[in-house]
């Protein structure tokens, strides 16, 4: 299989919350206040509330299309379960309370030398292996080792799976070009604009990551890019952007910028690209992010449905 990888991305790292590879996980205080930044799940996918999950995880649930983050230093990484994709409808694998259903999951998706389908550009680019599993807080973690071209670490991250049949697609992924760069950092200096940031602070907007990929297998990149700006009284502007390029200038496809005050531990809400992957098969591949919370992290998915993008799935990956 052929892919380009001689470009990839070259975040900008801001200080923020705990990545997948901490294993640190959110209180109910903590959960309280995720849910409250907005993750709740929009219903275009129809996915199983918490209320609703009890037969979520059978014990058939390894015969499912099960997708995974995953975050890695080298070759060495750490991998978490996100979805388990079932006909139309997006599943959690279970819930943070649900601690023998997440040891049933791990025994069925985690043992050792388990091979899954490396997913990066929502096309197939290496694998990983399974060497190790443990108990977080509230969630599970898999230890693995990548066999892949592609330079993950910070915040290039990917995807895995068990399924055979998704991204089958050429991977589609690569650091922005400068024209590119260049056109998007011209919008997003625009929406800090619209969102009534002063005037003295735009020149202070860092790029957390921003990432180039095809999203609809047409050839045409699109970008997805994360960017913070932080005031000196601590007042954070995040913004999380999905665009294409029109002409000369790039347009906005999806914009979610949060303004407020972290708390004094610092903890970021701010929401940073995973990957992609077309779940539905419907040409279009859905976004998998990771968006930050107190002492944690949860994990999203982006859909585009009629046109506009949405959250369509929201899980929380691990607080303590």
């Amino acid at each position: 299989m052929m892919y380009d990888m001689r470009r990839l991305e070259k975040p900008e790292i801001v200080k923020e919350r705990p990545d997948l590879r901490t294993g640190r996980r959110f209180t109910r205080h903590a959960q309280t206040s995720l849910l409250a930044l907005g993750l709740i799940s929009s219903g275009l996918f129809s996915f199983a509330s918490r209320a609703g999950m009890a037969g979520s995880s059978s014990p058939q649930a390894q015969n499912k299309t099960v997708v995974f983050a995953v975050s890695a230093e080298s070759a060495e990484g750490s991998m978490d379960a996100v979805v388990i994709v079932d006909g139309k409808q997006l599943r959690a694998p279970y819930t943070d309370e649900q601690k023998d259903r997440q040891r049933h999951f791990a025994e069925e998706y985690f043992p050792t030398n388990r091979e899954y389908r490396l997913i990066f550009g929502g096309g197939e680019a290496g694998s990983v292996t399974v060497k190790s599993w443990t108990e977080g807080c509230n969630n599970i973690h898999a230890q693995v080792t990548a066999a892949t071209s592609v330079k993950l670490g910070g915040k290039v991250m990917a995807l895995a799976t068990n399924s055979e049949t998704l991204g089958k697609r050429a991977p589609a992924r690569r650091a922005p070009a400068e024209a590119e760069r260049a056109a998007v950092l011209a919008l997003v200096k625009s929406v800090y604009s619209q969102n009534r940031t002063p005037a003295n602070l735009i020149a202070s907007i860092k790029v957390t990551n921003l990432t180039a990929t095809d999203l609809d297998g047409d050839g045409k990149y699109e970008m997805i890019g994360s960017f913070t700006l932080a005031a000196k009284n601590k007042f954070e502007r995040d913004l999380f952007l999905i665009a294409h390029q029109q002409g000369a200038a790039m347009r906005a496809d999806f914009v979610k910028f949060q303004a407020y005050q972290p708390p004094a531990e610092g903890f970021l809400s701010s929401i940073d690209l995973i990957d992609q992957i077309d779940l539905d098969g419907d040409g279009s591949g859905e976004v998998f992010a990771t968006q930050g919370g107190f002492d944690g992290y949860a994990l999203l998915i982006f859909k585009k449905a009629g046109g506009r993008w949405r959250q369509v799935y929201d899980q929380i990956g691990d607080a303590c």
